[in-house]
């Protein structure tokens, strides 16, 4: 956590103000509520068993009080050195700072404040018993002269007390810590299981209950023990008897004792060893075996928590079989939709096309049925241009149909512009049955869509009701709309090539038209290089190649020799050819522009004149005799003949 918690309870405010010092604040409550209290404990058990005077039990209470100041200051001191790294990251975070993650010091701070109770109650328990109870049991046999039994009974209540203190402390320290703890987790779950200190559950209970146990038999024996010695010395005065009573006092306490602990033993044990197979468990199941299951033994509140844990790693099991078969699916559809787009991107005739992308939706999906229906010029029908199986086949060879808007789903599909889906054929209102496809039991509808247009629709069926999940419509809709576009791109295409051969075809007779215009023009245009007779004996080699000029051929070079003509010599004269096709050409092209040059000046110069005219007889002279010069004509006649 790297923010101070929002809740309004004491602790968290304390911790959210004092940050680091909220460990010692805890320490602090802990010794203020613990020890006033085990010196009222001791003194009473001193006071009932040691018979110390009023004076003697005060100043034992008073020296064990001061021991104690002592000893609680010094354990604040240990407390703030041996949790400096948590001291430090709960300033942090008190002070609003973020915490860093995966750091040295996230690790300490962790592994500080899971260990604080029981790591402080082990030293105060034994700053007890090595600094408070041997100064004070010293201090009372010494300087105010206690006996030997009355020392043994204050160091018996001084043990109560102690434990007492030890027990209590813990149990309010590992309380007010929690807040704490929260404010520490780790980031990571291994640091967060690495750093964890603390005594183990087996281990607290084994204390707690022999220790109970031990205050038991030392609060109660020691008042029964020194009643039963009073009456017996002081009254009767029986040795045996006192000897008998000790002995078998020693050996109750300590059979009391095996038997307590060994009854914690097995009482503990019987609480911890199902948690930590449970522990055992979680980690094989972290690790991705959702196979594991805990033995069910205990009919306690640990064999319903096995109970419930086997339930939920069962339905982890399940959900994880299906996301598996649902990414399964999904690896599928999505193969299946790139192959659709590598087939829409590499085919550009349209039938060939819808039958490629009909039988892929079929193969890779497992569906029934899978039609493609277009629009026809009208508009107003829906064409059957491909479909599966045998139904497919034979509903095209009738030229199948359905009306757009009409009673259909393709209908529905493509006049709505939007998706028709029925995961139950039979509730479906608007829906052309065929009983070509008899098995259909859910069907889908999709418009194949271009922009603002609309082509036609696919139509997909299955034989299993429901078989169209969310993802599928997406997938299936995503193939349509790859498909309407490269239909769309198909026909641009062949409308570009159909132009492209238009444009081709006329120029081919424009070329063929110029070079016989000129043919006509100038005659046959011929040159021959060479007239060299071939020696006694040879054979003429000869070699034609065309003039070819865009596709139409204007003229042929023919060559001869002696010798074979080898490949490099073919291309070199093929590469000539073409050159000369296109210098020709451009020479036709030149000297049909000068023509026309001509022609046009020639044209302005005698418009020149005939404007230059001042009346009509020289106009017309002008004229008949400028057009009669520039085309040699021999005689030329002009009429002027008014309707």
């Amino acid at each position: 956590m790297n923010k101070p918690p929002s809740s309004a309870s004491l602790a968290d405010r304390l911790l959210a103000r004092t940050g680091g010092f909220y460990i010692l604040l805890v320490i602090l409550l802990g010794q203020l509520a613990t020890s006033p209290l085990g010196i009222v404990v001791a003194s009473q058990l001193v006071a009932m068993n040691a018979g110390l005077t009023a004076a003697q039990l005060n100043k034992t209470a008073l020296a064990a009080g001061i021991l104690l100041l002592v000893r609680n200051m010094l354990l604040l001191v240990y407390a703030y050195f041996a949790n400096h790294a948590a001291f430090s990251r709960l300033g942090k975070w008190a002070r609003r700072i973020p915490l860093e993650g995966g750091t040295d010091e996230e690790y300490r701070a962790w592994r500080q404040i899971t260990s604080v109770p029981w790591r402080y109650v082990g030293i105060s328990l034994a700053s007890l018993m090595l600094f408070v109870m041997p100064p004070t049991l010293a201090y009372l046999f010494y300087v105010l002269g206690g006996s030997v039994d009355q020392l043994i009974y204050t160091l018996i209540a001084m043990f109560v007390a102690s434990l007492s203190i030890a027990l209590l402390e813990v149990l309010l320290i590992e309380g007010l810590m929690r807040n704490a703890r929260r404010a520490l987790l780790p980031q990571g779950f291994e640091a967060q299981v690495a750093g964890v200190t603390g005594i183990r559950m087996l281990t607290k209970f084994q204390v707690a209950f022999f220790a109970l146990i031990l205050v038991s038999i030392l609060l109660v024996a020691p008042i029964g023990y020194h009643q039963t010695t009073t009456v017996l010395y002081e009254e009767i005065g029986s040795q045996k008897v006192l000897f008998d009573l000790q002995s078998q006092s020693f050996m109750v306490s300590a059979f009391s004792l095996l038997l307590g602990f060994g009854l914690s033993f097995a009482l503990t044990r019987a609480i911890s060893q199902p948690i930590r197979q449970m522990i055992s468990t979680f980690g094989k199941v972290e690790q991705g075996d959702l196979k594991q299951r805990l033995v069910v033994t205990a009919t306690d509140e640990v064999g319903e928590l096995s109970v419930y844990f086997n339930r939920m790693i069962s339905r982890l099991d399940q959900f994880q079989s299906e996301l598996e078969a649902q990414v399964t699916d999904r690896t599928a559809q999505l193969h299946a939709t790139i192959e659709v787009g590598r087939v829409a991107s590499s085919i550009l005739q349209p039938d060939e096309l819808i039958t490629r992308v009909v039988n892929l939706i079929t193969d890779r999906f497992g569906y029934y049925y899978a039609a493609f229906f277009l629009l026809d010029t009208t508009g107003r029908w829906a064409e059957l241009k491909d479909a599966t199986g045998e139904a497919g086949r034979t509903l095209k060879s009738q030229g199948h149909r359905l009306e757009v808007g009409g009673k259909s789903m393709v209908g529905a599909a493509i006049s709505t512009r939007l998706a028709r889906i029925a995961l139950d054929v039979g509730a479906e209102p608007v829906r052309f049955e065929n009983p070509l496809l008899p098995e259909t039991r859910s069907e889908i509808a999709l418009p194949l869509l271009v922009g603002d247009r609309v082509l036609g629709a696919l139509d997909v069926q299955s034989r299993q009701e429901t078989a169209f999940r969310s993802e599928d419509i997406e997938t299936l809709q995503g193939m349509a709309n790859q498909v309407a576009i490269a239909l769309e791109n198909a026909r641009l295409f062949q409308e570009t090539q159909q132009s492209l051969d238009e444009l081709r075809a006329a120029h081919r007779l424009y070329v063929t038209d110029a070079w016989a215009e000129t043919g006509r023009a100038g005659g046959k245009y011929e040159y021959v290089a060479g007239n060299l007779p071939l020696a006694q004996g040879q054979d003429s080699k000869a070699i034609s190649v065309p003039l070819t000029l865009r596709e139409q051929i204007i003229g042929q070079l023919d060559l001869e020799g002696s010798q074979e003509w080898t490949q490099e010599e073919r291309t070199l004269i093929e590469a000539v050819a073409t050159q000369a096709a296109l210098a020709l050409e451009n020479a036709r092209l030149l000297e049909e522009s000068q023509q026309l040059a001509l022609r046009e000046r020639l044209a302005a110069e005698i418009i020149g004149k005939i404007w230059s005219s001042p009346n009509v007889d020289i106009i017309l002279q002008t004229s008949v005799k400028e057009l009669g010069r520039a085309l040699r004509a021999d005689e030329a006649t002009i009429e002027l003949k008014p309707e």
